[in-house]
């Protein structure tokens, strides 16, 4: 599955203004949306860049390109993506069991996103894919794969489907003092009212989503694109959409030198002459 992107930002001030606004183009009612997002990282640490070519100086060109082809790929962030409502908060995280989860609702689903396409098509373009859990401890799931937690959000907002197009208005929300290292994700929901914006603005991001399952249809893609640009235009003067940076969605696990902390230390500790 690919995703067709668009982005807009909207002040606090003018969020029930745009919801209404958003109600009368889509023509529904807006659906609530409240969501935790807890992140993991593979255990495994990703390759130094160009590794491959430094094993063997005199391999021949054959094995350089056999060496080349079974280097281990880029390691990406994912996720695990809880559906919560209000009511949920201050109380114990819900573990669903097999014998009990029921899979016409699921509350866990696994979230990959890939970094976007380089193409310049007016709107951000990438590969990504869901899948429902409907049993067990997702978060006990996602470390039996090899993963280690690194940190955990809210999301919550607005969510409005016209014709193909998904538009989400939301903002993002965390627990205060999330800067302090968790090693596992919380046992228990804060209380919803202590949550605060990740914007100290309080400001919310509408993003427009059209999904589409074939790229070898050329029709299929350029008409999804189209739409969208069709909806960028209709709301401008309201919100301005856009593209941003592909690499500030780049879910790629960076290449760290392990001796980077040492370097470090020797430089504070030289004298000063």
């Amino acid at each position: 599955m690919y995703e067709l992107l668009l982005f807009g930002q909207v002040p606090r001030t003018r969020h029930e203004q745009l919801l209404k606004i958003l109600a009368g183009v889509a023509a529904m009612q807006p659906q609530r949306v409240l969501e935790r997002h807890v992140i993991y990282k593979p255990i495994r640490e990703p390759e130094e860049p160009g590794s491959n070519l430094k094993r063997g100086a005199n391999q021949s060109v054959a094995q350089q390109k056999q060496t080349k082809q079974t280097t281990s790929k880029d390691l990406y962030f994912t996720r695990v993506v809880q559906t919560l409502n209000e009511n949920d908060f201050g109380r114990e995280v819900e573990k669903p069991t097999s014998s009990t989860g029921d899979s016409s609702d699921p509350k866990w689903a696994f979230h990959f996103q890939d970094v976007p396409d380089t193409g310049d098509r007016g709107v951000l373009m990438r590969l990504t894919f869901r899948t429902d859990i409907v049993g067990g401890d997702a978060c006990e799931y996602m470390t039996s794969l090899g993963n280690n937690f690194v940190s955990e959000y809210y999301q919550e907002g607005h969510r409005f489907v016209h014709g193909n197009i998904v538009i989400l208005l939301h903002r993002i929300l965390q627990v205060p003092g999330a800067r302090v290292v968790e090693t596992a994700p919380t046992q228990s929901l804060p209380d919803f009212r202590t949550l605060e914006p990740l914007d100290p603005s309080g400001g919310y991001i509408l993003q427009a989503t059209i999904r589409v399952q074939d790229l070898n249809n050329p029709s299929i893609l350029d008409g999804g694109v189209d739409e969208l640009k069709r909806f960028k235009q209709s709301m401008r003067g309201c919100v301005e959409l856009d593209v941003p940076d592909r690499l500030l969605f780049d879910t790629r696990v960076k290449y760290k030198p392990k001796n980077i902390a040492n370097v470090g230390m020797v430089a504070t500790q030289a004298p000063v002459r």
